[in-house]
C-alpha cells in the first residue's frame, strides 16, 4: 500500500478495536455497577414456598459499595477515553515501525556513506510506496555520482597519461636539436668550417622545430592519446631512411653507446605519417639507449604496404612481470626519477593509429621490439 492508504488501513483496525474495547469496558462496569448497587436501608423479601408463605427480614445495606459504585462510573467515561488514546498511539507506532523506519535508516545511512565519500554501495528497498520510490530514486542518484567520479577519473587519468606523453615525446626531439647546435657550433669553431655541414644542420634544426611545432598544436587540441590524429602524406623512401639515420646518429653521440641501422633500400614512395614514425622511433630507441650494454641494432623496411622497424639492444631484456601483464601506461623498468614509463605504452598507440601493432620479445641477449605501421 502506499503511505495514505496504509495509514487508513491500521487507523481503523486500531478505531475497530478500540471501539470493540470500549463497549467491553462500558458494558462491564455497568454490570458490575448494577450488581453492587445499594438496595436502600432495609427490606422486606417475600419467598413462595408452598403451601405456606414465609417471609424474611433483609438486613441493611452496608455503606462500602457506594465508593465502588461510582468508581465504576467513572471508569465508564475514562476507560474508552484511554483505550482510543493507547489505539491513537499504537496508531502511529505501527505507521512509524512498518512504513517509516527501515526506508529511512536505509536513506540515513546511505547520506551519511556518500558525506564520507564512500559510493561502493547499494540502496536496497523491498517497498513500493513513496518512501519505496525515494530509495529508487536515491539509488539512482547514487549510480549517476559514481558514474559522474568514473568519469572524472578517467579524464583526470587521461590528462596525466597525455602530459606525460608530451613531456616524453619532446624529450627526443629536444636531444637532436641539441645535438645539431654543438655541431654546428664545432663546424663553425673550425678554421675552415665546411658551408654544406652548417647548412644540414640548419635544415636538421629547421625541420625538428617544425615537428615540435606541430606537436605541441596537436597536444594542445586532443583530450586523449588515442585522439591524436593521423595525416598520411606521401613521402620518399630514401629521404625517411636518410632523416632516421640522422637522428639516431645524433642519439648515438649523446648516449655514448653504437646504433647499428639496416635500412633496406626501397625506391618508391610510402604514405605515412612522419610525426608518428620518428615519434616511435625515438620511443624506441631511447628506451633501448637506457637498458643496452653498448650497442642497439635498428631495423627499418618496407614492401610499400607496411613498414617494419625493429630496435633490439643487448641489455637484460623485459622483466617476466612486463611480459606478463602487458604494458601499461607509468609502466617502468628501473625506478629511474626521470622517466615516466610512457615510451613504449605511447609507442603502441601511435601504432594503433596507423592501423599496425607493436610486439616485445627477449632475445638470447637482449630485448627487442618490433613496431609495424600499416601504410594503405
Amino acid at each position: 500500500m502506499n503511505l495514505k492508504r496504509a495509514l487508513f488501513a491500521i487507523a481503523l483496525l486500531n478505531s475497530a478495536a478500540a471501539l470493540l474495547l470500549s463497549l467491553l469496558s462500558f458494558w462491564g462496569c455497568m454490570e458490575l455497577s448494577c450488581a453492587l448497587s445499594p438496595q436502600g436501608e432495609g427490606g422486606t423479601f417475600i419467598i413462595y414456598s408452598a403451601p405456606e408463605t414465609m417471609t424474611e427480614n433483609m438486613p441493611p445495606s452496608s455503606p462500602a459499595p457506594r465508593g465502588i459504585v461510582h468508581l465504576l462510573s467513572v471508569l465508564q467515561i475514562a476507560l474508552p477515553v484511554l483505550i482510543y488514546t493507547l489505539a491513537l498511539l499504537s496508531t502511529s507506532c505501527m505507521f512509524y515501525r512498518l512504513k517509516l523506519q527501515k526506508p529511512l535508516e536505509t536513506l540515513k545511512r546511505g547520506a551519511a556513506r556518500i558525506m564520507d565519500s564512500d559510493l561502493d554501495f547499494t540502496v536496497e528497498t523491498d517497498s513500493r510506496d513513496e518512501l519505496g520510490q525515494l530509495c529508487l530514486a536515491f539509488e539512482s542518484m547514487r549510480r549517476e555520482l559514481e558514474d559522474n567520479n568514473r568519469r572524472l577519473w578517467r579524464q583526470v587519468e587521461e590528462r596525466r597519461r597525455l602530459n606525460a606523453a608530451f613531456s616524453h615525446n619532446l624529450r627526443n626531439p629536444v636531444t637532436v636539436l641539441k645535438g645539431a647546435v654543438k655541431l654546428a657550433g664545432r663546424e663553425i669553431q673550425t678554421d675552415a668550417p665546411d658551408p654544406r655541414h652548417l647548412a644540414a644542420q640548419l635544415s636538421l634544426i629547421e625541420n625538428y622545430t617544425e615537428r615540435i611545432e606541430r606537436y605541441v598544436e596537436t597536444m594542445s587540441s586532443v583530450q586523449r592519446l588515442e585522439d591524436i590524429p593521423l595525416r598520411r602524406e606521401p613521402a620518399i623512401w630514401s629521404d625517411i631512411a636518410a632523416e632516421l639515420a640522422d637522428m639516431l646518429r645524433f642519439m648515438e653521440s649523446d648516449s655514448g653507446k653504437q646504433i647499428l641501422l639496416d635500412a633496406e633500400s626501397y625506391s618508391g614512395t610510402v604514405l605515412i605519417d612522419r610525426s608518428i614514425l620518428f615519434q616511435i622511433a625515438e620511443n624506441l630507441v631511447s628506451n633501448a639507449l637506457r637498458f643496452a650494454e653498448s650497442r642497439i641494432r635498428v631495423s627499418c623496411l618496407t614492401d610499400g604496404e607496411r613498414l617494419t622497424l625493429s630496435v633490439a639492444d643487448d641489455g637484460p631484456g623485459f622483466p617476466d612481470k612486463l611480459r606478463k601483464n602487458g604494458i601499461r601506461p607509468f609502466q617502468k623498468g628501473t625506478e629511474e626519477a626521470e622517466h615516466f614509463g610512457m615510451g613504449l605504452y605511447t609507442s603502441i598507440l601511435l601504432s594503433w593509429r596507423h592501423e599496425g601493432s607493436v610486439t616485445v620479445q627477449n632475445r638470447e641477449a637482449g630485448a627487442e621490439v618490433t613496431a609495424i605501421l600499416g601504410l594503405g
